[in-house]
C-alpha cells in the first residue's frame, strides 16, 4: 500500500506526466479524431501541468504542445499551402495558451480569509478561454473551424445551450470543469474545503443539464412535413476539369455540359418521386457564363414543370474578362422565378472568387421560410444569426468537401440548426451530407464515399422554433470578455500583498496543506 501511495505521490508531483497526458487527450479533442470526452480532459491535465510550473516556462511549453497537437490533428483538413498552414498555428497556438498563463498568474491571488484558494478563482480560466476563442473565431476569415463546441457533436443535452448563447456557453462549461477539478486538486480533495464550491458548480451544471433535457423532451412535432432530396448525380472532379479550362476550353465546356445534364435528369427523377425541395452540391453548375445561363434557364423550366423548389449552385467563369469567378446558389420556385440569388462570402480569399455581401436572402414558400448559403458560409455563426431573426424555417447548404474533412465539416452545420431553430439541409459532393432538425437531431445522412447512390432524402418539419441566440447575438462572448477583465483586475488588487509568485506545487497526498 505504501508503494502504491508513493507511486501516486510521484505521479501527482510529476508535471511532465500531466503534460504528456494532456497531449494524448488533445490529439482526440479537435480535428480529425475528435472524441467528446477528450475535449474535457485535455485542458484539465494541461492546467495541472502549468500550475506545477513557473509562469513563463509553463506558458511556452503549453503553447508548444498546443502547436504540436494542432498540426497533427488538422493535417490535411485545411486547404492551405504548407507554409501558411504551419504559420497559422504558430500564431494561434500561443494565443490559445494564454488562458493557462492568466490562470497561473491570477488564480493564486484570489484566496479566502484563511488563505485557501477561492472558488471564484475557478472562473478566470474558462472566462479567458471563452473570451479569446470568441474574439478569434468571430474575426477569423476561416470562420469557426476549431471551436471547442464542435468537439461535442452528438451531445444533444449540452448542445441545447447553443439556442441560448451560441457556442460560447459550451466553451465555458468545458473549461470550467477543468478549473474546478484543479481547484479541488490543489486542496488535496479535502471535502470540508471544497464542498461549498462543488455545490455551486453542481447546481450550475444541473441547471444546464435540466434545460437540455427539458428542451429535447418538449420539442414540438410538426404536423406538416416536406419531402426533400439532395443528391450528387456526378462528382465534380476539379483536378480534372480545371486543367481543361486553362488548356482546352471546348473540352471544358463539353465536360461541364455533361455534368449539367446529369443534374437536370436526376432532378426530374427526384421531383417525380415526390420531393418538393431539391438541392445539388456546391459548384456543380460549373461552366462559362453562357453555359451556366443555359443551365439555370433549364432548371427554372424544370421547377415550373414539376412544381418544385430547385436549388442550383453555380460556379461561373468569364474567359477573356478580368472578372473573378462567381460561386452562387440560385433557387428556382415553382413559378420558374429565381427567389434566392446568394453569392458565397466565406473562404473567398482561398478560392479567389467574388465575395458576397453576407446579407442572406429569404423566400416564403408553402413549406416554410427558405434561405440558403454555400458550404464555408455555414461556418460563420455571427452572420447566420440573420436566420433566427428573420424566422427562417429551412436552410439549404450545398457543399464541396474532401475526404479528410469529413464528417467534421458536415457536423458543424448542425450547430447552426440549434442556434437558429432551423432545419439544415446540407448536400456535399465528396463529403458528408446531413439533414438536421432545429434541435440538432439527425433526420438523414449520407456519406459520399460509402453510399453508391449518393442520394439524401428526408421529410422535414415545415416550421422552425424560436431561439434566444439570434436575439441577443454573441452577448455571452462579450460577457465572458468583460467578466475576465473584471476578475483579472480584482485578482491584481486583492493579491498584491498576499501573492509572492511562488510556484503553487502539488499538495502531498498525505497532507491537507493547500497548494
Amino acid at each position: 500500500m505504501t508503494r502504491f501511495t508513493d507511486l501516486l505521490q510521484r505521479l501527482n508531483d510529476n508535471a511532465w506526466f500531466w503534460l504528456l497526458l494532456s497531449i494524448a487527450f488533445g490529439l482526440f479533442s479537435t480535428g480529425r479524431w475528435t472524441i467528446a470526452a477528450a475535449a474535457w480532459l485535455a485542458p484539465l491535465f494541461l492546467l495541472r501541468f502549468t500550475r506545477l510550473q513557473r509562469p513563463l516556462p509553463g506558458y511556452l511549453l503549453a503553447a508548444l504542445s498546443g502547436y504540436l497537437v494542432l498540426v497533427i490533428t488538422w493535417w490535411g483538413l485545411q486547404p492551405l499551402p504548407l507554409p501558411i498552414f504551419l504559420g497559422m498555428f504558430a500564431v494561434t497556438a500561443p494565443i490559445g495558451a494564454l488562458p493557462y498563463l492568466f490562470d497561473r498568474l491570477l488564480a493564486p491571488r484570489l484566496r479566502t480569509r484563511d488563505g485557501r484558494p477561492a472558488f471564484i478563482g475557478t472562473l478566470i480560466f474558462p472566462l479567458a478561454v471563452t473570451a479569446i476563442e470568441f474574439v478569434s473565431m468571430t474575426s477569423s476569415p476561416l470562420g469557426s473551424f476549431g471551436a471547442t463546441a464542435y468537439s461535442q457533436y452528438g451531445n444533444l443535452i449540452l448542445l441545447q445551450l447553443l439556442a441560448v448563447g451560441g457556442m460560447w456557453p459550451v466553451t465555458f462549461v468545458i473549461h470550467w470543469f477543468a478549473a474546478v477539478v484543479n481547484w479541488v486538486w490543489t486542496q488535496n480533495f479535502s471535502w470540508p474545503a471544497v464542498r461549498r464550491g462543488l455545490a455551486i458548480y453542481g447546481i450550475a451544471m444541473s441547471l444546464a443539464a435540466i434545460f437540455g433535457i427539458a428542451r429535447l423532451a418538449t420539442a414540438p412535432t410538426s404536423a406538416a412535413t416536406t419531402p426533400i432530396a439532395g443528391f450528387t448525380a456526378e462528382p465534380l472532379m476539379l483536378e480534372e476539369i480545371m486543367p481543361l479550362y486553362a488548356a482546352d476550353l471546348p473540352a471544358f465546356r463539353q465536360k461541364t455540359q455533361a455534368i449539367h445534364a446529369a443534374y437536370l435528369a436526376e432532378s426530374e427523377t427526384q421531383a417525380q418521386a415526390g420531393a418538393r425541395i431539391l438541392l445539388w452540391p456546391e459548384g456543380v453548375g460549373i461552366g462559362i457564363a453562357e453555359d451556366v445561363a443555359a443551365l439555370v434557364a433549364a432548371g427554372q423550366a424544370l421547377a415550373q414543370r414539376e412544381g418544385v423548389y430547385l436549388a442550383m449552385p453555380t460556379f461561373t467563369f468569364f474567359p477573356g474578362q478580368e472578372r473573378a469567378p462567381e460561386n452562387r446558389l440560385l433557387v428556382a420556385a415553382p413559378d420558374g422565378e429565381i427567389v434566392i440569388n446568394h453569392i458565397k462570402f466565406g473562404g473567398n480569399e482561398i478560392e479567389g472568387t467574388l465575395r458576397g455581401d453576407g446579407v442572406l436572402q429569404m423566400a416564403t414558400t408553402p413549406y416554410g421560410v427558405l434561405s440558403g448559403v454555400i458550404c464555408w458560409d455555414t461556418d460563420f455563426p455571427a452572420v447566420l444569426q440573420q436566420l433566427g431573426r428573420a424566422g427562417v424555417d429551412i436552410l439549404l447548404s450545398p457543399a464541396h468537401d474532401w475526404q479528410e474533412i469529413s464528417p467534421l465539416h458536415g457536423q458543424m452545420s448542425a450547430f447552426r440548426a440549434i442556434e437558429n431553430g432551423v432545419t439544415v439541409i446540407r448536400q456535399a459532393d465528396q463529403g458528408w451530407s446531413v439533414v438536421t432538425d432545429p434541435f440538432g437531431r439527425t433526420l438523414a445522412s449520407m456519406n459520399h464515399f460509402t453510399d453508391e447512390r449518393r442520394l439524401l432524402t428526408a421529410s422535414i418539419p415545415s416550421t422552425g422554433v424560436w431561439t434566444l441566440y439570434p436575439v441577443i447575438g454573441d452577448a455571452f462572448g462579450w460577457l465572458a470578455a468583460a467578466g475576465f477583465l473584471a476578475l483579472a483586475g480584482w485578482a491584481m488588487v486583492a493579491g498584491r500583498r498576499a501573492y509572492s509568485g511562488a510556484t503553487p506545487g502539488a499538495p502531498s497526498l498525505k497532507s491537507s496543506r493547500p497548494a
